[in-house]
């Protein structure tokens, strides 16, 4: 076989091997969140910044491990309907975050839309769990890290909401 054809058929594993994107993406989203850390006053840039150089770190390493090993993990293209699913659901919950849903009642409608794609099809299951994940990231986000989050539109029925 020509040594062209071996680099072409290299080329094309590399370039679907999962671990390759993987790496390339989280390397390529914490560079950004890096550049976006370094527009921080010096006081609250520490910890952005940490985060994304661990994350840049993790992302190069996943890369180059994926170049150096002879294990080729094919991209799940089968699936990318249910990661476009879940990227319409992150973008509807910001949407309702933005637009007055609040943090407690968008939360929940995410989880349960997470919660649906990864199989979970019991109506009333998914709401108690999405409900009680969503009060405890409430709590901490409120009584813990005293943040202060997205009211609904709805919050003269109960605060919070």
């Amino acid at each position: 076989m020509p040594t062209s054809v071996k680099s072409g058929t290299a080329t094309r594993r590399i370039l679907s091997d999962v671990y390759v994107w993987t790496g390339a993406i989280l390397f390529a989203f914490a560079a950004g969140a890096a550049c976006l850390a370094m527009s921080f006053d010096p006081t609250s840039r520490t910890f952005p910044l940490v985060v994304s150089i661990i994350m840049m770190i993790a992302g190069g390493g996943i890369f180059l491990q994926a170049l150096s090993s002879h294990e080729h993990r094919p991209l799940p293209l089968h699936e990318f309907g249910t990661i476009g699913l879940a990227v319409i659901a992150i973008v509807l919950w910001g949407l309702g975050l933005a637009f007055g849903l609040g943090f407690l009642l968008s939360t929940i409608a995410l989880m349960m839309a997470m919660l649906w794609l990864s199989g979970l099809r019991t109506p009333l299951r998914a709401l108690v769990i999405s409900s009680v994940i969503a009060a405890v990231a409430y709590g901490l986000f409120v009584m813990v890290l005293n943040v202060h989050l997205p009211s609904s539109f709805l919050s003269f029925i109960a605060p919070g909401l």
